[in-house]
């Protein structure tokens, strides 16, 4: 089993990383949103912190394809 991961995406807000994961996960990829702190604080819209998708790096190809397909990125 791969555990090393990578970032896939970057979104600005976690609403939209969200978004973007269960979608993933929807096509049977695990992912992690991780979000600075300071993002969360104005959880209403934009921020300058990314907030980031994660796969682990066997997933992550399709993970970007399948992101890219369904225009999130």
């Amino acid at each position: 089993m791969d555990t090393k991961m990578t970032v896939v995406a970057e979104f600005t807000n976690a609403r939209d990383a969200n978004i973007a994961a269960g979608m993933l996960e929807n096509n049977g990829i695990q992912c992690h949103v991780v979000d600075d702190a300071m993002s969360t604080l104005y959880g209403a819209g934009a921020t300058w912190a990314p907030v980031r998708l994660f796969t682990s790096v066997g997933d992550a190809e399709r993970a970007v394809a399948l992101l890219a397909q369904h225009g999130d990125i």
